[in-house]
């Protein structure tokens, strides 16, 4: 009669913390792939380089090359670009990315200053 009490509790216990556990589940920016995300996102506008796209010249793209941009812009603020855009020049992705995407992008947008 205990093992049976003692393995019901237990049992309630595992289902109980594997529920919470996988309701929790979120994607960790370890496994985005944020050049992805750049080549289907940004590189329209931004090119596969970092330099604006004859498009993205139109519409006054940021060329992330630009070594002085680079070394003023904080990752906040390249993350709030990202998520709010431009009007009438850049699309807000806010409601496109999720907040760990957006925040992958960071480091591939400041690759490009290094080159």
């Amino acid at each position: 009669m205990l093992k049976t009490r003692i393995f019901a509790v237990t049992s309630v216990a595992v289902v109980a913390g594997m529920v919470a556990f996988f309701s929790g589940t979120h994607i960790s920016r370890a496994d985005i792939d944020a050049k992805k995300l750049y080549m289907t996102h940004c590189k329209t506008c931004h090119g596969t380089d970092g330099k604006p796209t004859e498009l993205g010249v139109g519409l006054e793209a940021r060329d992330f090359t630009d070594a002085a941009w680079q070394a003023k812009v904080t990752d906040e603020q390249i993350i709030k670009q990202i998520n709010d855009g431009t009007p009438e020049k850049m699309m807000p992705f806010k409601e496109k990315l999720t907040s760990d995407e957006v925040k992958a992008l960071v480091p591939v947008v400041r690759s490009f200053g290094k080159k």
